[in-house]
């Protein structure tokens, strides 16, 4: 599967209408660490990706259509 990039991450959240709180909240890691993932200072590791796929495997799908 293959990584959740920086700007797909930005599609993501701008999808779901949620704030970034939200998002964090809602895949259960602090804002601050969405801030990081937003900035590139790190990605998000294969849990955390596994949480923001299942979470928002609607948003991501109409993003390939």
């Amino acid at each position: 599967m293959a990584t959740i990039s920086k700007s797909m991450l930005v599609l993501i959240i701008e999808s779901s209408g949620k704030t970034i709180k939200q998002f964090a909240n809602s895949i259960e890691v602090s804002p601050e660490t969405v801030a990081r993932w937003l900035a590139g200072s790190v990605r998000p590791d294969l849990h955390n990706q596994e949480r923001i796929r299942k979470e928002f495997k609607s948003e991501i799908a109409k993003l390939y259509k």
